[in-house]
């Protein structure tokens, strides 16, 4: 007789993996900082007299070493981990349990149009999307399920030969005028709104970069790695690899290197992960900066993972573990702070602070969060978030408060 479905209890979750997930959480704050206050958006001109220009030149190089697209591969691992959880007690209970899980991801999709009206840089509609391609898979074997993985992260390079041969620099802005430069208008015009405008200009430009955005995942090939990242995830959990292996200093060493050597060598090469290739060079860029990239993901699940094998560093990451457990309340609260901190119609701070300000900010947050996670989850089971998302997938109000011991 089938089972009747119920949420994953809080009492059986890996810690570990909830100190790695808030570990991602933060790094995708310190990377969307620069999108909430301007600075990814502000002219060159206007950066180049920054009186901490050289600072932030500084800052901006080591982000792109050791934060851009690492977290979001983290985060987008964390997503296939989260479906072994849940999939695995329900293997042979699936006609039961898929209907669930998908409905899941339609309330996600639902989540993240609503997030995207105040918020480009939204990641929950394109996970939702791609999450319903991923459980395709999850019958596969584990060699299988490898195989498939290599496949997807290799697809948008042999997607960026192909547009090399067939029209080389495909969209691309003749020249760089911010750090995100948009072909249709100016940074200028870009970041008017944002500085000036009324609730609804912001919102129409919000639309406007929310269009650019979607176009790139194209050049990004963001979907196929989103792919190979989820598949990667659940056939890490599939094979014991955070039991038997994550936390090996041998493994540690090799990803570091790897992960270093391999995003350093990128930057000296010189490229753009959101552009279709103009000369070879520019696929070179991004095999390097790719491989850097999962590399540098696996070096930094390493450190969590031996960390929090150590009494020390488990009690240095409970901070961690409280944002991880409220992971999607979490990222969807960074657009509150960003909005309240940095658009018009709140208190303004939109392209009139620079980047080491920004990514100070970032922290502040972060921290801000940590103590109203470990608050509210001394009372509450789920982050009011993730409740409502439980609740409206499994069609009732389920009980937030924690389960009396007594």
């Amino acid at each position: 007789m089938p089972t009747k479905q119920s949420p994953t209890k809080g009492k059986n979750r890996v810690e570990a993996i909830d100190a790695l997930r808030g570990f991602a959480v933060l790094g995708i704050l310190l990377a969307n900082i620069m999108s909430f206050s301007g600075v990814r958006f502000l002219p060159f001109t206007e950066i180049k007299l920054w009186p901490s220009f050289e600072t932030d030149l500084m800052i901006y190089k080591l982000i792109g070493i050791f934060v851009d697209t690492k977290f979001y591969t983290i985060f987008s691992l964390l997503f296939g981990i989260g479906f072994y959880f849940q999939f695995h007690k329900n293997r042979n209970n699936q006609a039961e349990f898929m209907p669930i899980y998908y409905r899941r991801l339609g309330f996600l999709i639902l989540f993240g149009a609503i997030h995207s009206f105040f918020w480009s840089g939204d990641i929950l509609m394109i996970y939702a999307f791609v999450g319903f391609l991923f459980t395709l898979f999850r019958n596969l074997k584990p060699k299988q399920l490898f195989t498939v993985s290599a496949l997807a992260f290799m697809m948008p390079l042999l997607i960026d030969i192909f547009m090399l041969m067939w029209k080389p620099g495909f969209m691309n802005p003749e020249k760089s005028l911010a750090l995100k430069t948009h072909l249709d208008i100016e940074p200028t015009q870009l970041v008017e709104p944002f500085m000036n405008g009324s609730f609804w200009e912001v919102t129409k430009m919000n639309w406007h970069n929310l269009l650019w955005r979607w176009f790139d995942l194209l050049p990004s090939g963001r979907p196929f790695k989103l792919l190979s990242l989820f598949i990667l995830g659940y056939y890490l959990m599939y094979t014991g690899y955070f039991q038997e292996k994550a936390h090996s200093v041998k493994r540690l060493v090799i990803y570091s290197i790897l992960g270093l050597g391999l995003t350093l060598l990128s930057k000296q090469v010189g490229g753009s992960m959101g552009q279709f290739p103009s000369t070879w060079n520019d696929i070179l860029y991004k095999f390097l900066f790719s491989f850097g990239q999962i590399n540098m993901a696996f070096a930094y699940i390493s450190i969590i993972t031996i960390l929090y094998k150590t009494k020390i560093g488990e009690n240095m990451m409970s901070g961690l573990k409280f944002a991880g457990r409220m992971s999607f309340t979490s990222y969807l609260s960074h657009t509150f702070f960003g909005i309240l901190i940095f658009y018009p119609y709140a208190l303004g701070y939109f392209g009139k602070i620079t980047l080491w300000q920004a990514e100070i900010i970032a922290v502040i947050i972060f921290i801000l969060q940590v103590y109203l996670a470990k608050l509210w989850l001394k009372y509450y089971t789920f982050g009011p978030l993730e409740w409502l998302w439980r609740s409206l997938t499994y069609g009732k109000f389920l009980s937030m408060k924690k389960e009396d011991k007594s």
